[in-house]
């Protein structure tokens, strides 16, 4: 195993993990909700019970996630760590509903940072999972736009080759995509000046050429890609 893919194994066992973590807090922050003793005097209120700290425990771990998770999930980091922090709290809800600590009328409280007030477990629901499907869109959106800039999904194509290129020229063609000219040389050392259209951030950044190896020169089978990292090997 090379270092590389020792490195991203052990980073995926991390994310897992902090994923796991994610879970595991946000469900206790609502599952043991009910059970928290405050302790009221003239600076405010405050428990030294782990539910009443869960939330912000819950925040830290998921922004470490994001942070671990983004070499995988690039622009969709935000959308899917923040689903998963909302849906981690609606289940905790759904199983104190289901042991009998509240019902779907119980008007509770819910400290999140600071306290977010006084609301029914239904409404709590319904904003938690508002939350989860406005994180899943972001990271459906994101995830496309990756996989977009990357040209991931063409990479990894057997009949497709990588190569370090560049790029030549600017002519707009709508918002901030444009036409340039992309050089590359392919696996048999042949120069290749494609024409494509990229993104303007595509300018300012390293990028590989994504070809077919029989029609190296084929503006339909061309991609530009730019790669998250930013040293760059020909396959």
């Amino acid at each position: 195993m090379s270092r590389r893919t020792y490195g991203l194994t052990l980073r995926g066992l991390a994310c897992a993990l902090l994923a796991w973590q994610v879970w595991l807090v946000w469900h206790l922050s609502t599952y043991d909700v009910t059970t928290v003793v405050w302790a009221c005097d003239d600076e405010g209120c405050g428990s030294d019970q782990f539910a009443s700290m869960a939330p912000e425990l819950g925040i830290a771990s998921a922004a470490l996630l994001g942070f671990a998770a983004a070499r995988f999930l690039h622009r969709a980091t935000v959308g899917a760590v923040v689903a998963l922090s909302a849906a981690g709290a609606a289940a905790g809800w759904y199983d104190a509903v289901s042991d009998g600590r509240v019902g779907y009328g119980t008007v509770t409280d819910f400290m999140l940072v600071v306290p977010a007030g006084r609301h029914t477990v239904s409404g709590w629901l319904t904003f938690l999972w508002s939350v989860a499907a406005a994180g899943g869109l972001v990271a459906v959106w994101g995830g496309a736009v990756s996989l977009r800039r990357t040209a991931a999904l063409r990479r990894m194509r057997a009949d497709f080759s990588t190569a370090q290129a560049r790029l030549e020229g600017w002519r707009p063609v709508r918002g901030r995509r444009g036409e340039v000219t992309v050089v590359f040389h392919d696996v048999q050392g042949a120069r290749h000046a494609v024409p494509v259209v990229v993104d303007r951030a595509a300018l300012d950044r390293p990028v590989l050429a994504v070809y077919d190896r029989n029609r190296p020169a084929d503006p339909r089978r061309t991609r530009v890609a730019v790669p998250r990292r930013r040293r760059l090997r020909t396959s």
